[in-house]
């Protein structure tokens, strides 16, 4: 049976592409059926359960072990077509980090799960512990479609996928720079050595 990727996205500050933050944590259906629709409504469910979130919130299954171009097998959706003003750096987030027995390559993953969706309040130097919501998150994908869903670290390539054990976070905050804002304006300088001929070093 398939292993499904349920990639997971909240649209922030515009409609564009590029302001979609992501997260995509991976299943293991070992069940006679599957029913991507139906795990994608249950983790929409639970995403807006943590943190209600007022932009667009889209939950997306795609076949990890398809043969490419992979195409969506069922999709969530929350809000359409809205975007949430943030207020926080967007780049800031909490790292979910776990793995399969042993906290190894090929056995561990990590899910950078953005500010504004786990932690209450403006950041400080580190995150005050524990983080109520974290537990929670955790909670929703190990009990994410039943006995027959796992989980899971999948590993492309060994191409396997192995039940979750262990998780854990810290009190350190992490930085996803690709959900940062580009650069809307840019203050200029220069120095006295601006404008000075270069001079050609002696042989």
């Amino acid at each position: 049976m398939p292993v499904w990727r349920l990639q997971c996205t909240w649209q922030a500050d515009s409609a564009a592409p590029r302001d979609r933050i992501q997260i995509s944590p991976h299943f293991n259906d070992t069940g006679a059926t599957t029913d991507p629709q139906g795990l994608c409504d249950d983790l929409l469910e639970q995403l807006m359960g943590v943190t209600p979130f007022v932009g667009e919130v889209r939950v997306t299954a795609y076949d990890a072990q398809g043969t490419p171009p992979v195409y969506p097998a069922a999709d969530a959706i929350a809000n359409k077509g809205a975007a949430a003003a943030t207020t926080q750096p967007r780049e800031l987030a909490l790292c979910l980090s776990y793995y399969s027995g042993r906290n190894i390559p090929r056995r561990r993953g990590r899910l950078y799960l953005p500010l504004f969706f786990v932690y209450g309040g403006a950041p400080s130097l580190r995150p005050t512990l524990p983080v109520a919501k974290m537990p929670t998150i955790a909670s929703a994908l190990q009990n994410l479609g039943g006995i027959d869903v796992d989980w899971c670290v999948y590993s492309r390539l060994d191409k396997t996928a192995r039940p979750v054990t262990n998780w854990w976070y810290d009190d350190e905050w992490d930085v996803v720079r690709s959900r940062g804002l580009k650069g809307a304006t840019r203050v200029l300088g220069t120095t006295s050595e601006a404008f000075t001929e270069e001079v050609p070093l002696a042989a």
